[in-house]
C-alpha cells in the first residue's frame, strides 16, 4: 500500500511540475508576443521608430539628394529629441553611419567611439543653448553637379539649414560630397561650410 501511495504521490508531483512549467511558459511567451506587438505599433508612430525601422539594405536612397535629406532627418531627430534613451540614440547613429563612405569612416576621428562621444557632446550644447534644427532644404537632384573622384562617380550638392537658438534664427549653408560605392549606392564622403556658394544657389532658386 505504501508503495502505491508513494507512486501516486510521485506522479502527482511530476504532473504538478509539468503544469507549473506549462503555465509559466505560456505567460512568458504570451508576454513576449504582446510586448513585440506593442513595440511594432509604437515604433513606426515616432520619428525615431520610422528611422530605426528603415531597411537600408533593400531600400537605400537612390539619389544624392535623398541621401543628404535622410542625413538631416537623422540629425534633426538625434539633436531635437530630448527623451531618447542611450540605446535609441546609438541605434540612430548606427543607421546614420550607413550613409557614410568607407573612406570617411576609416579616419580615426570618425571611429564609432569618437563619433558617439562627439554627437553626445554636441547634443548637450544644443540643449544648454536651447538650440534646435528647425528645417532643412537640400539642393534638387536635377541641379546637383556630378563628376568623378578617384575613379568613382561623385556628386556635389548644397544644403540650407535653419537652426533656432533661443529666440535667434541662424541659417547654415553647407556643401556635401557624395560618392558611389561598389554597390552603386551614394555615400557621404564629407561636407564643409559654404555660406557664399550655398546662399547664392538658394537665393537664386527662390526667385
Amino acid at each position: 500500500m505504501d508503495k502505491n501511495k508513494k507512486k501516486i504521490t510521485s506522479a502527482f508531483f511530476i504532473m504538478l511540475i509539468i503544469v507549473v512549467l506549462a503555465v509559466t511558459g505560456y505567460y512568458v511567451i504570451n508576454k513576449k508576443i504582446t510586448q513585440d506587438a506593442a513595440d511594432e505599433v509604437k515604433l513606426p508612430n515616432t520619428e525615431y521608430g520610422k528611422l530605426l525601422a528603415k531597411d537600408l539594405d533593400t531600400a537605400y536612397p537612390k539619389t544624392p539628394t535623398e541621401v543628404v535629406k535622410l542625413y538631416w532627418r537623422f540629425n534633426q531627430c538625434m539633436y531635437n529629441e530630448d527623451d531618447l534613451s542611450n540605446s535609441e540614440f546609438e541605434g540612430l547613429l548606427k543607421q546614420l553611419r550607413r550613409l557614410y563612405d568607407d573612406e570617411f569612416l576609416s579616419h580615426s576621428d570618425n571611429s564609432w567611439d569618437k563619433m558617439l562621444k562627439n554627437f553626445k557632446l554636441d547634443k548637450k550644447k544644443y540643449k544648454s543653448n536651447k538650440q534646435k534644427i528647425s528645417s532643412y532644404i537640400v539642393q534638387d537632384n536635377d541641379d546637383v553637379k556630378f563628376g568623378e573622384e578617384k575613379g568613382k562617380e561623385c556628386a556635389i550638392l548644397y544644403t540650407n539649414t535653419l537652426v533656432k537658438k533661443g529666440s535667434d534664427r541662424v541659417r547654415l549653408y553647407e556643401k556635401f560630397m557624395c560618392r558611389k560605392d561598389s554597390s552603386g549606392n551614394w555615400k557621404i564622403l564629407g561636407w564643409s561650410n559654404a555660406a557664399k556658394e550655398g546662399k547664392k544657389y538658394f537665393d537664386n532658386s527662390e526667385e
